[in-house]
């Protein structure tokens, strides 16, 4: 009986810590890194059976295209003069043309198959970093389209696949993203602003100077005679004061106590104003008075969140892709302009597929610039959810400060 609370207790411990920001991540990274190995086990065979089949149509092919341009010096004897060179260039250009449709048609890029996994031979475009990279743009919605599956097995565990990956990563973008907007706001806060962003405290205390009690007078007054009417402020006018004597010197003195009482009456023929002086305090004695009212004010103010403004997400964002078209400059070799096209091709998630890390394949590095990709890849749209996290806080305060200055939306209710 003791078992199943504690099997209960395991699955909900689990539970909690798959749907955590650690969790979630580590589930889609393990995702990809399963996906790498599921398509290339599904598609690297078959990627050496095609490279057989257009080596085979190649072949003749080439053999054709040799064979026709022999003959067409052949036909000319050897003898090349300007009527026989005009008819050779157009005899040689109809058969090169010829040829090169073919060669594309055929899809043959011109790869030894017998030395696949060779040292020196090419590289599979279905390696394991290359599946990781293709199960990355899967998930990601980015979608190059340099590599895509052949195999029937291939494209229906690439639907299956992108039906559970994708929903899993837009949880975890936006799961990561408020997680990292939050620790940005704190940074941003805390050292950005150097605490500019949060209001200061008002001063409220007031420093009273007690009047002089020569000027006051010496009252005789019997309290009984106002205690019938405490919610009155009019003294009646036969009202008598006393001077009484305060416990201790350093008591403080209360407020509701010292409530000026006046009469504004014709008996008499004068006016008569009555008022209660604070009890056996020192000639010219300040007295300090404390308002508290505003401190509601600032507990709200300290746990309100700070916008963080459009400049600096654009800032990160441009910061980002700079970095990255450094990285992949000096990886790749490819210029500043490609280099940061490529950047923000993939992190927009628009995924041309013109240009793709990793397609040099004589380059030795070339799986550690596959798996550099997909490392890049992952944490760009996880900076770009948290910068959209903070643009759409900041967006949503202007057009609530807009609408409240155009009347058109209320003000919220001060207390």
């Amino acid at each position: 009986m003791s078992t199943k609370p504690e099997k209960d207790g395991c699955c909900r411990t689990v539970t909690k810590f798959l749907f955590s920001h650690i969790g979630l991540c580590l589930m889609v990274v393990l995702y990809c890194v399963a996906g790498g190995f599921i398509f290339e086990h599904l598609e690297k065979n078959n990627e050496e059976q095609i490279c057989y089949e257009s080596r085979s149509e190649y072949e003749p092919m080439q053999s054709k295209t040799i064979n026709s341009t022999l003959n067409i010096f052949y036909q000319n004897g050897g003898i090349v003069n300007d009527k026989a060179r005009e008819m050779m260039v157009l005899q040689l250009e109809s058969v090169l043309e010829t040829f090169r449709n073919n060669s594309l048609a055929i899809g043959y890029n011109g790869r030894w198959c017998q030395l696949y996994g060779q040292p020196n031979g090419p590289s599979y475009d279905w390696s394991w970093p290359g599946a990781v990279l293709f199960s990355v743009t899967v998930v990601t919605t980015i979608g190059y389209g340099h590599i895509a599956p052949k195999t029937v097995w291939g494209r229906l565990v690439c639907i299956a696949y992108a039906v559970l990956g994708i929903p899993l990563m837009l949880l975890c973008l936006a799961n990561i993203g408020d997680a990292l907007a939050d620790i940005f706001r704190f940074i941003y806060a805390k050292i950005c602003c150097c605490g500019a962003c949060r209001k200061k405290k008002k001063d409220t205390d007031q420093v009273v100077p007690i009047q002089n009690s020569e000027t006051v007078g010496h009252w005789n007054s019997d309290k009984k005679s106002m205690a019938g009417n405490p919610m009155s402020q009019v003294a009646p006018l036969d009202t008598k004061f006393t001077r009484m004597a305060s416990k201790s010197p350093t008591d403080s003195m209360d407020m509701s106590d010292t409530r000026r009482l006046t009469s504004a009456g014709s008996r008499g023929g004068g006016k008569n104003t009555v008022q209660i002086v604070p009890l056996d305090l020192k000639k010219n004695d300040p007295v300090i008075l404390d308002d508290d009212s505003d401190s509601d004010e600032d507990d709200e103010l300290e746990n309100r969140k700070v916008t963080v403004p459009l400049t600096i997400t654009m800032i990160v964002i441009g910061g980002y892709i700079f970095g990255g078209a450094v990285l992949f400059g000096l990886w790749e070799g490819w210029d500043w302009l490609q280099s940061a096209y490529f950047c923000f091709i993939t992190l927009s998630t628009i995924g041309f597929g013109d240009v793709v890390p990793g397609r040099d394949f004589d380059n030795p590095q070339v799986q550690a610039q596959l798996m550099l990709g997909s490392i890049y890849i992952l944490f760009g749209m996880a900076i770009l959810s948290m910068c959209f996290a903070l643009m759409q806080e900041e967006i949503l305060a202007k057009a609530r400060w807009i609408g409240q200055k155009l009347g058109i939306i209320e003000k919220e209710a001060e207390d």
